[in-house]
């Protein structure tokens, strides 16, 4: 018979698996899968092992005869279909290692405003 923490362990299709603190190999080899199936899978896997996209510049035509303005922030608006898939699978991505991850580590990875400073 399968428990709930056995449940929450192995993960569903619509809930990642969950981190047990003594058997991280194994959880990372489903939480790869897990993310495999997911849409924008490799997008997902790209936001995590390299960090989010950052955010998407544009540049504002030059005045006639002024100074180029410097590139800024595009305004969601703005944004085209890639920009809005990344932004997306960084999403996702935060979401399912936060759900795949026991309160108290994630209350830890909370405290940072990017995970590679723990």
């Amino acid at each position: 018979m399968i428990t709930d923490n056995d449940s929450s362990a192995a993960g569903t299709d619509n809930r990642p698996p969950m981190l047990e603190e003594n058997d991280y190999e194994s959880w990372r080899i489903r939480i790869v899968r897990y993310i495999k199936g997911k849409p924008h899978g490799k997008l997902i896997s790209k936001s995590i092992q390299n960090g989010p996209t950052p955010h998407p510049q544009t540049t504002d035509p030059a005045p006639k005869g002024g100074a180029v303005p410097p590139p800024r922030n595009k305004r969601d608006e703005e944004f085209t279909e890639e920009d809005n898939r990344n932004e997306l699978a960084d999403i996702q991505a935060i979401n399912i290692l936060s759900q795949g991850l026991p309160r108290h580590i994630s209350n830890i990875l909370n405290q940072n405003d990017i995970g590679r400073e723990i």
